[in-house]
């Protein structure tokens, strides 16, 4: 996930994105749909090749671990679909969304729960073993409501062994079967995590419309 490779509510049309449409999983299709392009983002943005998969991150904590999930580019039992990420040359700043689906509405709106609870919970958590190990604040974060449901949290990773603090802003928002995840990471000696609410609300307008497409 970038935050470390860079060391509203939903439709109420019974049409589409009801009940029934929300009872299936999202089709690889409509999973591309839902990704926001260059041009749907503010200025000064840029498309980057998606990094491939990465690691897996395990909480000390059992019940931190839906955090620690959205440090990775998996999510248990749920298929993963399209991804992009952006950079902005101004700060350096990375912005990424990833799609993924589960074979039901009640197993993705189990998982928003989870990390509802959790960031509830956890003020702090802790990833990795050994010389790899490191702590995370969570920060729960207030965003106007994405899709059906939706939960947002700053994570404030320390990397001591490269000497670096990354802050990221990540919210996952459930349509359906469907989710989305979108994280931002502000680089810099001060980073200005102003721009969220708007990437966020972007990313989860195009999500919706693919989602009940």
């Amino acid at each position: 996930m970038l935050t470390l490779t860079a060391a509203c509510g939903g439709s109420s049309d019974s049409g589409k994105g009801g009940d029934a449409a929300g009872a299936k999983a999202l089709t690889a299709e409509q999973m591309k749909a839902g990704l926001l392009e260059a041009s749907e983002l503010p200025a000064g943005w840029t498309e980057d090749a998606a990094a491939g998969a990465g690691d897996k991150y395990k909480a000390e904590k059992a019940e931190c671990q839906p955090l620690a999930a959205l440090m990775g580019d998996e999510i248990e039992g749920a298929t993963a679909g399209a991804n992009r990420e952006f950079s902005r040359a101004s700060d350096s700043g990375i912005f990424a969304q990833q799609i993924y689906t589960y074979k039901d509405t009640a197993a993705a709106t189990g998982f928003v729960k989870g990390v509802a609870d959790a960031v509830a919970s956890c003020a702090t958590f802790t990833v990795g073993e050994g010389d790899e190990k490191m702590e995370i604040k969570a920060e729960k974060l207030e965003t106007a409501k994405v899709g059906e449901e939706s939960a947002a949290v700053r994570l404030i990773t320390n990397i001591p062994q490269l000497g670096m603090k990354i802050e990221s802003d990540v919210l996952v928002a459930r349509q359906g079967a469907g989710l989305t995840r979108v994280a931002y990471a502000p680089m810099g000696a001060k980073p200005d995590h102003a721009s969220f609410d708007d990437l966020a609300k972007r990313a989860g307008e195009k999500f919706v419309k693919g989602a009940t497409s």
